[in-house]
């Protein structure tokens, strides 16, 4: 076969592919999930927000708009007390009409302009790396035909439709290009990949010790298993190297059948564990929220499959079913017009905004119609300034020593058998663990007595790029067995101290 015959037609079998992957047309079922639940998650913070919205975005207030940082000043307006309270208002609206599916087009370009211009206006607490995400989805969203199924638009038009999924397997369903699709599954991709290779570069990540801290602290919220997490750090650092390995990996995998099941899997069991370790709430529940854009057709006829089966089984469940669609079939108007369902939309607008301003100013947080007047700024104590505008003091010694542990053995340069009691004769670790930033540091470890005589002494520089170092110390067996301590000094002073007990030997003990 000559050569000039081949070449055309594997273009064309590239060109085939790429035309199926982003313009095969499938029915919208994981776009229609996505936008029913990324919008009633940014609904809560818009409803956490909306009270203090006034100080947070208006030139009322106290504003933070992200393009500042960045010596833009002015780049977007910044708008009086009472517009913004309405516009914010109107937003948890949008939020709404969005994941009901009513004007869904209109209703997510709006979410998307207004939600993007409050996040520029407080780089402080809303412009966080959900709200990228969540307004790139957003977008994407607009771009859609996630309302053409399970919305208040399709309801409204009559559809020949059921909300039980064993319908959809039956009747005809509009079908979409599914190229708004794959450039969500490719975001999620990239974003993962990148945050990747972020972390390949980012010191002390491999090792656990980010995390670490972090699960220490409560800088976002509080959480139950971040301290016992702590304890283990060998197991921070395997789940840190999971992790990045994860990331990595997904774009190249999840498209796959088993390597999506699998991807996602890890996914939501990672975001669910930053949930509970490191307190992150909003942007676990963004990306979980985010993975049914992966849904297929067939995924979902086999779960329309399994409920009809189940439907079929248990009398009880079909009863319901019946019961809940003659009730939606019931409540649904139909020959609605629709400029009818878009005048009650704009309707809808209006009241919000008038509403919440008439709440706003009910409420008078800030004292705009009380009798004393608009609150004002008092003077900070003369004392207090002081101590602000005091050169910042120097970082004591012991504040640069986070943790001194014992034990017998290292596994990933962690301490992994933390005890306080040993057998004379026995390498003893002590591990140091600084707190970071710090200069390099002379560290001074000693093995004492209870009465303070020093059995043993070792020392070591610690560079700035380290958080901890690890001291060897041999209990000999002319050692008696007692009460002994290591004590870790620092520029001649003790910063911390470790209790132990040496025990005789076994054999001794049976002699």
């Amino acid at each position: 076969m000559d050569a000039k015959e081949v070449i055309p037609t594997h273009q064309n079998s590239i060109r085939n592919r790429f035309h199926r992957f982003f313009f095969a047309e499938e029915i919208p079922f994981g776009l229609a999930i996505v936008r029913m639940l990324v919008p009633l998650v940014l609904l809560g913070t818009v409803c956490t927000r909306w009270k203090y919205s006034r100080e947070l975005f208006s030139s009322d207030g106290a504003p933070a708009p992200l393009a500042d940082i960045f010596r833009h000043y002015d780049f977007l307006p910044i708008l009086p007390g009472t517009v913004v309270v309405g516009l914010f208002a109107a937003l948890g609206f949008f939020l709404i009409c969005s994941s009901i599916g009513w004007m869904t087009r209109f209703s997510l370009i709006a979410s998307v302009v207004l939600y993007t211009y409050f996040c520029f206006m407080d780089c402080i607490s809303m412009a966080t790396k959900y709200s990228v995400i969540a307004s790139h989805v957003l977008f994407l969203l607009s771009l859609s035909n996630c309302g053409a199924i399970w919305s208040v638009d399709s309801w409204l038009k009559g559809k020949k439709q059921n909300t039980s999924l064993p319908q959809y397997t039956k009747c005809e369903l509009p079908r979409f290009e599914i190229w708004p699709q794959r450039l969500m599954q490719i975001l999620i991709g990239a974003i993962y990949f990148g945050a990747a290779i972020t972390k390949l570069h980012t010191p002390g990540y491999l090792e656990g010790d980010q995390i670490s801290y972090w699960a220490m602290s409560r800088y976002n919220n509080a959480h139950p298993v971040g301290d016992f997490l702590t304890m283990y750090p060998i197991l921070l650092s395997v789940m840190s190297y999971v992790a990045i390995v994860w990331e990595i990996v997904f774009f190249f995998i999840v498209w796959q059948k088993w390597g999506r099941i699998i991807a996602l899997a890890m996914g939501a069991a990672f975001h669910i564990g930053t949930f509970f370790s490191l307190g992150l709430y909003i942007f676990p529940m963004i990306s979980i929220s985010i993975y049914f854009c992966f849904l297929t057709e067939n995924d979902v006829q086999w779960l329309s499959a399994q409920f009809r089966r189940l439907y079929r089984k248990g009398g009880g469940v079909a009863l319901y079913s019946n019961k809940l669609n003659s009730t939606i079939e019931s409540l649904r108007l139909q020959h609605i017009a629709g400029w009818k369902s878009s005048a009650v939309w704009g309707t809808g607008i209006l009241v919000v905004l008038f509403l919440s301003i008439f709440v706003e100013e009910r409420l008078d947080l800030y004292g705009l119609k009380s009798a004393e007047g608009r609150m004002t700024l008092h003077e900070v104590d003369p004392k207090l300034m002081e101590e602000m505008l005091a050169p910042e003091q120097v970082m004591r010694q012991k504040d640069k020593f986070l943790s001194v542990d014992v034990g017998t053995q290292v596994v990933g340069g962690w301490l992994t058998d933390r005890k306080s009691e040993f057998m004379v004769g026995d390498l003893i670790l002590v591990q140091c663990c600084l707190n970071p930033p710090h200069e390099d540091i002379w560290i001074d470890c000693h093995f004492c007595e209870e009465n303070g005589r020093i059995v043993n002494r070792t020392g070591q520089i610690v560079p700035r790029e380290n958080l901890r170092y690890t001291f060897q110390i041999y209990a000999p067996e002319i050692l008696a067995p007692g009460n002994y301590y290591v004590s870790i000094k620092s520029k001649g002073k003790e910063v911390m101290r470790r209790s132990i007990t040496l025990l005789p030997k076994l054999s001794a003990v049976a002699n």
